[in-house]
């Protein structure tokens, strides 16, 4: 199966000591309740945000903490007042600028004095393809309420739980750093042994749920999960770039438990970074609440979910600007594909007359091939033609 939901997961900022000041922040309102429709872009919750009476588009990333582009700085003529040594989810460093920005308004919600990070959206290979200005991250939501409404398009944004209507009981949460990331604990069940482990609510990745090498080395001395294979190869792709070359793992579990809710027979792979995640295909299945203020999570779902899907033949990924082999899943395809060969063409679609965001705006078409036949290219330049079926 080619699924590229298992192929590029575009993680943001996560991890980092920041300064106090991205806490520091506050909402000007009180008893207070807004409704935001909001667009979906690839799989991007893309919400308006006004700054200096001007309407731009920022992603809801609560993976992250708040982030503007350089041409907005450029716009607003303000100059970056000081930097912090950012780690992306890949676990590689940068200094970025950081800027105070006195006001932020999102509907009729005004924060002031935000500090946010600076970075060149327009010029970053994989974002610029969104054309969103910004990202509004968990930082924004101190001491708010957020709702995040899949079916209906929305998000709510208020100070009082009681204003929101709820179908089931609050798990805690922990607001980890001054980003007040949102960590929730899950639970692993294959009949013979439970598990539990805390991880991160990622509304800015893609896919369903990653898990930490760090996490997979203590729950694989216990045989909680199935192994379904190993390959060596990169496949994500952080704000600072791809991941260095590292085995990885494809995995299947038979249950996990996110609040009231059990998702039977999925199937994930490891990431390089510490944290494991939840991402933007969990609201797929259900509303979320992020309790910022009481430090509490809601998900409202069926009692139980089943995935059908098979385990992915390859993951593809972007090497030297290319459409690529990432990982090798698929043990009887190891001698003839490897990391970094080169995707000249998958069915109809020519992956050499395309740049990357135009394989993104392809994505769906992809996602749904289960039969095709496609060309690779190898690093000593010979092309194979394979007919994968699954």
């Amino acid at each position: 199966m080619f699924r590229l939901q298992y192929i590029w997961i575009f993680f943001f900022i996560i991890t980092n000591l920041f300064s106090q000041d991205f806490d520091n922040g506050r909402i000007v309102q009180n008893d207070y309740y807004e409704e935001i429709t909001f667009e979906l872009v690839q799989d991007k919750i893309i919400i308006p945000v006004t700054i200096n009476g001007k309407s731009y588009k920022f992603l809801l990333d609560t993976g992250a903490p708040n982030l503007v582009s350089k041409r907005i700085l450029n716009e607003l003529n303000i100059t970056a007042s000081n930097s912090a040594k950012i780690q992306d989810a890949n676990n590689q460093s940068s200094t970025m600028e950081t800027v105070l920005i006195p006001s932020i308004t999102l509907g009729s919600i005004e924060r002031k004095d935000n500090f946010v990070l600076i970075t060149d959206l327009e010029n970053h290979f994989i974002l610029k393809c969104y054309k969103f200005d910004g990202f509004i991250g968990s930082n924004f939501f101190k001491n708010s309420i957020l709702k995040i409404d899949m079916e209906n398009k929305k998000i709510i944004i208020t100070d009082n739980i009681k204003k929101l209507e709820k179908s089931t009981k609050p798990k805690k949460m922990k607001l980890v750093g001054s980003q007040n990331a949102p960590y929730i604990k899950i639970s692993f069940d294959n009949d013979k042994k439970k598990a539990t482990e805390e991880l991160l609510i990622d509304t800015g990745m893609d896919g369903f749920y990653e898990m930490s090498n760090r996490a997979y080395g203590i729950f694989s001395k216990e045989n909680i999960f199935e192994e379904l294979s190993r390959s060596s190869g990169s496949g994500t792709i952080g704000l600072f770039g791809s991941t260095p070359m590292k085995e990885q793992v494809l995995l299947k579990t038979k249950g996990i438990k996110i609040n009231g809710t059990t998702f039977e027979n999925l199937i994930f792979n490891t990431t390089d970074d510490n944290n494991s995640r939840l991402g933007f295909d969990l609201l797929k299945y259900g509303s979320i609440i992020l309790d910022f203020k009481n430090e509490n999570f809601y998900f409202e779902s069926d009692k139980k979910i089943t995935f059908n899907e098979r385990p992915p033949v390859f993951t593809p990924t972007i090497v030297n600007n290319k459409f690529a082999i990432g990982f090798v899943w698929d043990k009887n395809l190891l001698e003839q594909l490897h990391y970094g060969d080169e995707i000249i063409r998958i069915a109809n679609y020519r992956f050499s007359e395309m740049d990357f965001c135009d394989i993104l705006h392809i994505k769906k078409e992809l996602d749904n091939l289960t039969s095709y036949e496609m060309e690779v290219k190898s690093k000593d330049n010979q092309i194979i033609t394979l007919k994968i079926e699954n």
